[in-house]
């Protein structure tokens, strides 16, 4: 049985399923979902909002749903 996403392109996949609910064709969200993948600056941020998260600290980011969870239940230092 094949998976779906594919394990090997999964972000891309997810971000086009996202996109395409707002294009009219799936080759455009797959074409911008590529660009976004393909992104240096998209890349290091979503490593920068992880490595926070990670450490158990806000990332900055005002519309993160992680931070404003973690701050109703008290579990960001």
């Amino acid at each position: 049985m094949n998976a779906y996403p594919p394990v090997d392109d999964r972000l891309r996949h997810l971000l086009a399923q996202e996109i395409n609910t707002r294009v009219d064709t799936w080759k455009l969200a797959f074409l911008i979902a590529d660009d976004i993948v393909k992104s240096p600056e998209i890349r290091r941020e979503l490593a920068r909002i992880v490595s926070a998260h990670t450490l158990g600290k806000p990332c900055g980011d005002r519309n993160c749903q992680h931070c404003f969870d973690a701050r109703l239940t008290g579990a960001e230092s």
